[in-house]
């Protein structure tokens, strides 16, 4: 741990403490708290300040406003993170330390708080976090408010107002992917962003050098996770490959972003989201190939029968590379997984594409935005119908040794 480091104090129990920081992501809020990470400039304790660096999660409790890159003074009670269960095998204090985090400031309802500035953070985060807000706004606007969350989930990172009902059918059907942002949502906003530019007129090389900056924008605005940043950095290669006119190897854009994420943080390689990442795709790359010479199409197979062969083919292998962690980490089982993919993606797929063009015609063309939400709110009632009865099916999924 570098000097100074905040991680490398020595606290047992609860300690009463002042620090001063900057907020470092941009915070969620709910009824109860607000919490959020914390870029730490100075701890006082008892009276003696002291110089530190790193960052801390910090629970304020009570309504507050903050914003990433607000600078703040709080006062509240400093602690080790701790479990919430011993019979879980996921371990929260190793979850945040894997991000970095060692302590956490729980701040009560009356503890004080100084504001000392705003935007002190990075302006491209903060250009970022403005737009997604922006977006999240359009999508309250114009959609029912269970819509609009589940929408601002599976493109923006935005969980907090998910309904457990919709979160809890995703998993007992193999499709939680989908509200956490990973490659598959970043390979649908590359396709919309290519396909726009593309309907605009824009040359080929220009539509790549434009996406690579939004893609960076929106790894920055849903948190910039270890699945985002691996997609993004992925695309990014592909997209680098394409405008220097070079072959592009799937294998070798994986282990480049791997690389590129675990120079920056080592402790990402315990993390389950990046396990599971890039198990997926490397399943994907190795044994969907496999599954499909299995069924042995001829050269005169039509492409619906194709394109159902190749689904299914990487819905299968997608389960079958991630099912021991999946096993392991949650000690769930969900067979269903493999059919649920091969309906939930494409319907997924459309309402994402929908709702960027929704967000799209809102800024310049709201006449049309309304038809617009009218049929991502349809389609997303139907979303949920399928997944809620698939996940209803006997057999759909089991739990292991719970």
């Amino acid at each position: 741990m570098p000097p100074g480091h905040i991680g490398s104090l020595k606290i047992k129990g609860s300690l009463g403490a002042r620090i001063q920081g900057i907020v470092n992501n941009d915070p969620a809020s709910t009824r109860r708290k607000t919490s959020f990470y914390f870029k730490v400039k100075k701890l006082i304790i008892a009276d003696r300040a002291y110089f530190v660096r790193g960052e801390i999660l910090v629970n304020a409790f009570g309504r507050h406003d903050f914003h990433y890159g607000d600078e703040l003074i709080l006062d509240g009670n400093l602690h080790q993170p701790f479990n919430f269960s011993a019979n879980s095998s996921f371990s929260y204090p190793e979850y945040l330390k894997n991000q970095g985090i060692y302590y956490i400031l729980e701040a009560a309802k009356e503890s004080k708080v100084a504001f000392l500035g705003p935007d002190k953070g990075n302006f491209f985060i903060s250009l970022a976090l403005r737009i997604k807000q922006r977006l999240k706004g359009i999508f309250k606007k114009y959609l029912q408010p269970e819509n609009s969350a589940v929408l601002s989930a599976i493109t923006l990172g935005d969980r907090q107002g998910l309904p457990a009902q919709v979160r809890e059918d995703f998993i007992r059907t193999g499709t939680a992917h989908i509200i956490a942002i990973s490659g598959f949502n970043v390979g649908i906003v590359v396709f919309t962003v290519l396909f726009l530019l593309k309907a605009i007129r824009i040359k080929r090389k220009c539509r790549y050098s434009l996406a690579i900056p939004i893609l960076f924008i929106h790894m920055c605005a849903v948190g910039a996770q270890a699945s985002v940043a691996r997609a993004t950095l992925m695309a990014v290669v592909v997209l680098i490959g394409y405008l220097l006119e070079r072959d592009t190897d799937i294998i070798n854009s994986l282990s480049l972003s791997a690389l590129i994420i675990l120079s920056y943080n080592p402790r990402q390689i315990f993390d389950i989201g990046f396990q599971l990442s890039f198990v997926s795709v490397l399943g994907i790359v190795s044994l969907s190939p496999r599954i499909i010479s299995r069924f042995k199409l001829k050269p005169k197979t039509g492409p619906v029968v194709r394109f159902t062969v190749n689904s299914l083919a990487v819905s299968l292998a997608a389960w079958l590379s991630t099912f021991w962690f999946i096993l392991y980490y949650f000690r769930i089982v969900t067979p269903i997984a493999i059919l649920a993919n091969l309906i939930i993606v494409p319907l997924v797929s459309l309402v994402i594409i929908l709702g960027f063009t929704l967000c799209l015609s809102a800024l310049i063309c709201p006449v049309i935005a309304s038809p617009i939400a009218v049929t991502i709110d349809f389609s997303m009632l139907w979303l949920f119908k399928i997944a809620h009865q698939l996940s209803g099916l006997p057999f759909s999924c089991f739990y292991i040794g719970m």
